[in-house]
Order: structure tokens, then C-alpha cells, then sequence
């Protein structure tokens, strides 16, 4: 099965983050609107950078994350593009009524940057490890939610960000991830990208699972069983469209996040499945569970996110395939 825009073998090992400073440095050269918040989080390389040419573009408003968003929102209505910068347990936890009020609700041009998100963190444990924020966010109206999936994708998802008017949420996980795409992948926000083509099943991943994913693929590959590997990197608006095309023409669909289930991009994928063509799916994530502390290899292996869990799921969900779609 070829493999589009992938590197091959698949490129350094690079933190999310350090690809957003990089990106961001670039922008805020170009664009004098472009403003930094920080809540009391490490500013890294960018935020260095950034105060050390262009002082009055940064600021800091402490441990207050309700006040981040609103501080944002201000400068926003005032012509500024405000990207905000704090863990995503407290964005999502302690600013949610801001995020839905003063940036979604008016459609102000806020960036949210959620800091180290999902539950693949191992350094906080189970309090700052986060389940619950792609099904908390895209229930808000007007809120686009990206989850790159790495350095070079967080690069593009950046860039396109600052290029878009309206309230967007970045989902940026903490560990560093291998890079996956070559510099030349066309990045749109709201298009899913096709990484492999088959017919048996189709894995449909987002975020910093995507590396898990196309290694299940490949690893399903060796056994004669062609899926499908969609990158879902824009969770909202969801591209309805590859997923049906992907339901009608593969029979099987198996989400992957690192999220919870409930309500997250399995949740969304079943959603749009259910309505326009009705085919099994099975969703890896996290099942209701807090995080816990441990190496991101061993909570993968807790809450069964390897790839052999993700192929373990492709080959569950193509045996339940209807008998028309199975023989085909």
C-alpha cells in the first residue's frame, strides 16, 4: 500500500511544542496583530525569542486562566490575534465559560493553545493528564478544534491558524513524537488526509496517535489485511465526507485518540456513521478512566493504545462487518 506524504523511515523525534515556537517566531516577525498570552506556563524558545524582539507583544497574567481568555478576547475586539498559552486541564477546566462566552460566542479571533493535552503526559499524572477536552470543546459552536499530529503538521496547523479569522483550539501533546510527513504535505484546516488506501477497514486517528496508527497499518499490511488511514486532524468542523466515503467503501471503521471515547473522535465518527451509513466501529481511546503516572510506553500499554491494540481493533470490527460489505 503506498504511502502518501510519509517519510520514509519515519523522520526525528520532536516535540510538538518546539515546532509551534519555531512557527510562531516566523509569525509574529510577519504579523505585527499577533499577540503571546501565557498563564503562568513556561514560554520555551518562542516566548525567549519573542521578548527579546518584540517585548510589548507578550504577555504573562499569572495562574488566572479564566482572565487569559477574557484578556484575549479584549485584544481580539481590538484588532489583535491573541494566541493563549496554558495547560489544557486548566483552559478546558477553569476557562471553559470564558472560551465559550467571550471567544466562541462572539466569534473573536482567540488561538487557544492547549498545552501538554490528552492523557499521554507522564509527568503531572492523573490530575493534569486531560480525558475530556475534544468532547468538552466541539460540542461549542464557532470553535474550530485542530489536533496536529507532528512537528511538521503542527508547523502547518500554526500557520493556517494565524491565517484564519474566528476562535480556534490547538491540541499540542507533551512527549516527542516521530516526524511523520514530509515538508511538502498540503495541510487544509477541515480535509482529512488519506496516508494509505485499502478496503478491508479503514483506522481513522488523530493527534499524537497517528504514529500508532500507521505502524498498526503497516503491521495489518504484513498480514494481508489493506486498510484505509485517515489523519482526522481537524476534529471540528469534522470532514463528514471522507467518513462516509470511507464507511461506504470499506465496510469498518476503527477510531484512535488519545482521549476519551465518550464523546471524542470516536464518538463524532460514530455519530456521522450512524446517520448516513451504518457500519461497525470500534473506537480506541481512553474508556472512562482517569490518567494515572507512568512512561508514555507503559500508559499506552494500561489503557491499550499500542498498535497492537489498534490492530487487535481492526481485525474485531472487520469480523463484524455486514456479509455484503465482508465479501466484497
Amino acid at each position: 500500500m503506498k504511502r502518501n506524504y510519509v517519510m520514509e523511515p519515519l523522520g526525528e523525534m520532536k516535540a510538538m511544542y518546539q515546532a509551534y515556537n519555531e512557527e510562531m517566531v516566523e509569525l509574529v516577525k510577519k504579523n505585527g496583530n499577533i499577540v503571546l498570552l501565557y498563564g503562568d506556563f513556561p514560554r520555551g524558545a518562542a516566548g525567549e525569542l519573542v521578548q527579546k524582539e518584540y517585548p510589548d507583544r507578550i504577555y504573562d497574567v499569572g495562574i488566572a486562566e479564566a482572565n487569559l481568555i477574557t484578556t484575549a478576547a479584549g485584544m481580539a475586539g481590538a484588532g489583535k490575534i491573541p494566541f493563549t498559552h496554558c495547560h489544557s486541564i486548566f483552559a478546558v477546566g477553569r476557562a471553559y465559560n470564558q472560551i465559550r462566552q467571550n471567544a466562541a460566542f462572539d466569534k473573536l479571533n482567540v488561538k487557544i493553545v492547549l498545552c501538554n493535552s490528552g492523557m499521554l503526559w507522564a509527568f503531572m499524572g492523573g490530575s493534569h493528564q486531560i480525558i475530556e477536552e475534544i468532547t468538552a470543546l466541539r460540542v461549542i459552536p464557532n470553535l474550530v478544534l485542530v489536533s496536529p499530529a507532528d512537528p511538521v503538521e503542527t508547523k502547518k496547523v500554526t500557520k493556517a491558524v494565524a491565517e484564519y479569522f474566528g476562535p480556534v483550539a490547538i491540541r499540542l501533546a507533551n512527549p516527542p513524537v516521530p516526524t511523520i510527513y514530509k515538508e511538502e504535505y498540503p495541510f487544509e484546516l477541515g480535509k482529512a488526509v488519506t496516508l494509505m488506501d485499502g478496503e478491508d477497514a479503514t483506522i481513522i486517528a488523530t493527534g499524537i496517535m497517528l504514529a500508532d496508527a500507521l505502524a498498526a497499518a503497516d503491521m495489518l499490511a504484513k498480514e494481508g489485511i489493506k486498510v484505509r488511514l485517515l489523519d482526522m486532524h481537524t476534529i471540528k468542523p469534522l470532514d463528514e465526507a471522507s467518513i462516509i466515503n470511507a464507511a461506504r467503501e470499506t465496510g469498518a471503521i476503527v477510531t484512535v485518540e488519545d482521549s476519551s471515547i465518550i464523546g471524542g473522535l470516536g464518538g463524532a465518527v460514530a455519530e456521522v456513521v450512524v446517520e448516513n451509513c451504518s457500519v461497525p466501529v470500534k473506537r480506541v481511546g481512553i474508556k472512562d478512566r482517569f490518567g494515572q503516572s507512568g512512561t508514555v510506553a507503559e500508559l499506552k500499554v494500561a489503557y491499550e493504545l499500542t498498535a497492537n491494540d489498534i490492530a487487535k481493533a481492526v481485525k474485531e470490527v472487520i469480523k463484524k462487518k455486514p456479509p455484503v460489505l465482508a465479501s466484497q
